[in-house]
Order: C-alpha cells, then sequence, then structure tokens
C-alpha cells in the first residue's frame, strides 16, 4: 500500500480558516481597543489623540476605584464555588440510586439562559414581595434591601453567578474524580485510613490540577461579570457595581469609546496580574 506524501504545512492549512476568523475578530479587535484608549472618541467626533489621557482620568476617579474594588470583592465567589462544586461532584460520584437524574438537576442551571435565572432570582429578592424577605419577616428578622443597599446588591449578584455555575465546574470535578484510581483508595484504606483521611491524602492531591482550573477560570469569570449584574441589580448606583457595567456605561450610555477603551484595557492587565499570579502561586505550592 503506497504512503502519500504531505507537506509540513497540511496541518497549518486547516487551522487557517479559524486562525483568519480569530485574527479579524479578536486581535484585530484587540489592536483597535488598544489604539482607541490612546484618543478621545465620541459619538459625535473623534478619534483625536490624547495620549494617557483617558488612564490619567481613570486613575484618578474614585468612581473607578470603587467599581474595582467591587471587582475583587467578587472573587468571593471563587472559594465558594469551588466547594460546593466539588461537594456536589463528590455526591453524584457516589454511585447512588439517583446519581443520573441528580447530574442532570444540578447541571441544569448551566443551560439555562442568564437572563432568564436573573429574572427568576430577582422576583426571588424583591424587597416588598419577594420570598427571601418574606422568609425572613415570618420569624422576626427585618427585611433585606437585596437590590438597592450595598453591599446585598452585590451578594445578590453573587448569588445567581453561584446558582449559575457550580453545575459546570461540577462537572469539570467529576471527571477529575472518576481519573483518580481505585487502587489508591483501596491501598489507603488497607493502610487503616477512613473515609475523610483518604479524601485528604488520595482524592485532594489527585484532584489539585482540576482545583486550579476551576479557580482560574472562575476567578476570570467573577472578575468580568456583566450579566447578573446588568439584570438582577439594574438602576442601583454604578458604586453598587464592578468594572464592567461601567464600562457599558461610558461606551453605551455616555457615548465615550475612548474611556472605555482605556478602562478595558486597564481590566484586561488586572484579570492578567491576577491570572498569572495565582497560577505561579498554584505552581509553589504543588512543588
Amino acid at each position: 500500500m503506497r504512503t502519500r506524501w504531505h507537506s509540513p504545512f497540511t496541518p497549518y492549512l486547516f487551522l487557517l480558516p479559524a486562525a483568519a476568523i480569530l485574527g479579524v475578530f479578536f486581535l484585530g479587535a484587540g489592536v483597535q481597543v488598544i489604539a482607541f484608549s490612546f484618543t478621545r472618541y465620541t459619538a459625535f467626533s473623534g478619534p483625536d489623540y490624547v495620549g494617557l489621557e483617558n488612564y490619567r482620568r481613570l486613575l484618578a476617579s474614585d468612581v473607578f476605584w470603587l467599581c474595582l474594588l467591587n471587582s475583587f470583592l467578587y472573587l468571593l465567589v471563587t472559594p465558594v464555588l469551588i466547594a460546593i462544586s466539588l461537594a456536589a461532584a463528590m455526591v453524584v460520584h457516589a454511585e447512588l440510586r439517583l446519581a443520573k437524574g441528580l447530574r442532570l438537576m444540578l447541571f441544569l442551571p448551566v443551560i439555562t439562559p442568564t437572563v432568564v435565572a436573573a429574572v427568576a432570582w430577582r422576583i426571588l429578592f424583591n424587597e416588598e414581595s419577594g420570598l427571601l424577605n418574606a422568609a425572613l419577616q415570618s420569624i422576626g428578622l427585618p427585611a433585606i434591601g437585596w437590590l438597592s443597599e450595598r453591599p446585598w446588591t452585590l451578594v445578590t449578584a453573587m448569588i445567581v453567578t453561584l446558582w449559575k455555575g457550580f453545575g459546570f465546574y461540577m462537572m469539570v470535578f467529576l471527571a477529575a474524580l472518576v481519573a483518580v484510581p481505585r487502587e489508591l483508595h483501596e491501598a489507603a484504606s488497607l493502610d487503616g485510613a477512613n473515609r475523610l483521611q483518604s479524601f485528604r491524602v488520595v482524592t485532594l492531591p489527585t484532584l489539585r490540577p482540576a482545583i486550579i482550573l476551576v479557580a482560574v477560570i472562575s476567578s476570570i469569570s467573577a472578575l468580568k461579570v456583566f450579566d447578573e449584574l446588568f439584570v438582577t441589580v439594574r438602576g442601583v448606583p454604578i458604586t453598587h457595581q464592578t468594572v464592567v457595567p461601567l464600562i457599558y456605561r461610558f461606551a453605551f450610555e455616555q457615548g465615550q469609546y475612548g474611556l472605555a477603551s482605556a478602562l478595558g484595557i486597564l481590566l484586561f492587565l488586572a484579570i492578567l496580574a491576577f491570572s498569572v499570579t495565582n497560577l505561579w502561586l498554584s505552581r509553589e505550592r504543588t512543588t
């Protein structure tokens, strides 16, 4: 049987269409945003080159620093999300009789559109007729301003993020749990380890790459959250929200495209620095 000869460039030809799309719509758009960040570009004028003026305006703005602080406070979602997702994965992995149905139910929020989920939670969090405040008042506690008072507005959006995302990360942990060799658990059992000790000594170290992956992905998602805030707590002051809604306000409400581009670059740099630091610390712990 004759073997056909292929050029070493053949695989790259198959990648060329996807690379072209990514180059135009992602890399090209990124370069354009960087260029706009150095201009005064509004809905009615520009772009006119202004150098670092947009960055100076943002760094001198109290609103920017408050929104950035809120973005990093939103990272509190990450450890809670890891704990809930890992617990759900272990329950599903326990080979219970209803495990398949439970897996479907827990994954259902992931395929629910974010807007639909946020609207449903907004009804639950309604300060006058919502179920949560009604439950609090039924036991003698005061109603909470879930949709209007700080810090509850941020907590409300965090709850929606937790409900919406933990099913996806549960599947990541479930795949990692399936990959743990049974022989390791059997060896730990023969050495007299109970279930908690087996989890701490065998399961947890094996899951460390998955935990790092979930930590990085969920942290990036938390820093660039938008839908949950835009729908669930719409109408609250911008100082109750994170950086991405501030970008939306600059670009689509005020028409300050240059300022919005500069803010997007600053957010990108913050996410990049946080992700690199997170990966570096994770590598130090594993070594």
